[in-house]
């Protein structure tokens, strides 16, 4: 019979797993023996729970992210129950979280564009094994504005040197596009496509070929929480960056400097224009914004 740890491998990433596998633990060690046969009741008892619970680190109330991503690991949990024979029904499968997230953009805290060109000039990986690939990275976060997720989804086919293109996959939150590169990218990219890609592809076992343009230490794909640990290696906690974060700096830098706002809504694959709108700031706001950050008591 499948181990609950080989589903969710067989479900999720890496990283998703480890989350799961942390959130499901401390799930079934509260609920004890009821954890097999809780009902719908019990385990919004338990969200309910994790709801008035105190975060340890900073002493506010858990964030809606981190409660939804709980309740994510728990319909795994019976589902991996029902797959196996040991339950008839998931009892979380139909509890949504209302939990509303704070998705404004806050401008005044964005990176500098001088920042982030700053750690693509003087990016160098751990490993020089790895410089080419990483700085590509690095070079798709500050000049595309990528999300990670775009980044691990590029294939070889997609990238067209010639033209100084690559194109971007649609998903569920952004449209797909072709956008161009950067001189300086073609000439990384090309070096990278001749010496390193294909030494990461005769890592693929014969089983899991693949053509993905970026790839891990084994061949595989690279995955989106790859990329995070990647560009903080080594970095003070206060010093960390925040991959999406790169992408709302890249967004609202073009937006300042007075683009079109369909441009750019193109550039970043945004669905509906409010999307891009949002990053727009009146000089009100702006100075608003300014006096805040000298004055945090005003």
């Amino acid at each position: 019979m499948i181990t609950l740890e080989d589903y969710l491998k067989r479900e999720y990433s890496p990283t998703v797993v480890n989350s799961n596998k942390l959130h499901i633990e401390r799930y079934k060690l509260t609920m004890g023996e009821r954890a097999e046969k809780a009902t719908y009741s019990e385990v919004l008892d338990y969200i309910g729970l994790l709801r008035a619970s105190v975060n340890s680190r900073t002493g506010g109330r858990l964030h809606p992210k981190t409660l939804r991503n709980n309740l994510f690991a728990i319909k795994a949990y019976y589902r991996y129950l029902v797959e196996t024979g040991k339950r008839k029904d998931n009892p979380a499968e139909f509890i949504y979280l209302k939990d509303r997230i704070d998705r404004q953009i806050h401008l005044e805290s964005l990176y500098q564009m001088e920042i982030l060109e700053e750690l693509y000039e003087t990016w160098q990986s751990e490993n020089p094994e790895y410089q080419s690939r990483d700085k590509i990275i690095i070079s798709l976060l500050v000049y595309q504005a990528l999300t990670v997720l775009e980044i691990t989804q590029i294939k070889i086919s997609d990238i067209d040197l010639e033209q100084g293109t690559i194109k971007i996959k649609g998903n569920a939150k952004n449209k797909g596009r072709t956008l161009s590169l950067k001189s300086k990218q073609i000439l990384l990219i090309h070096n990278y496509i001749k010496q390193d890609w294909r030494q990461y592809q005769r890592k693929q076992k014969p089983s899991k070929r693949t053509d993905y343009f970026l790839m891990n230490n084994e061949g595989l794909q690279f995955w989106a929480g790859n990329i995070n640990r990647m560009i903080n290696l080594h970095r003070d906690k206060q010093d960390k960056l925040i991959p999406f974060k790169i992408r709302q700096s890249v967004i609202a830098h073009l937006i300042k400097e007075n683009h079109d706002i369909r441009v750019v809504q193109e550039f970043a694959g945004h669905r509906r224009t409010g999307s891009t709108e949002a990053y727009k700031q009146s000089g009100l706001e702006e100075l608003k914004s300014a006096i805040e950050k000298l004055h945090p008591l005003q």
